[in-house]
């Protein structure tokens, strides 16, 4: 099973949630859907591709919503810190 695609899609997904702005978190939901589509047009369309290019769009939603978690925590830290 390719497990190092995986922990690249969710890297990607932690990073872009904890760095960009707004929507643009979700950028690399994109990666799989791209991967996914390429490899149906080359391989042919088969189950095991479906199923791994929605679970890789779910692994990156996943890091993202993780990095976005981390960003509105640190953030919260931060204004309960300043707060006199």
């Amino acid at each position: 099973m390719p497990v190092v695609g995986f922990i690249l899609f969710f890297v990607a997904g932690f990073v872009f949630g904890y760095a960009a702005p707004g929507g643009w978190a979700f950028l690399p939901v994109v990666i799989p859907i791209v991967v996914g589509l390429y490899t149906m047009l080359t391989e042919g369309l088969d189950a095991t591709v479906v199923l791994l290019t929605l679970l890789g769009i779910v692994v990156t939603a996943a890091g993202t919503i993780a990095g976005k978690a981390l960003l509105y925590r640190l953030e919260s830290d931060e204004a309960a810190g300043s707060a006199p």
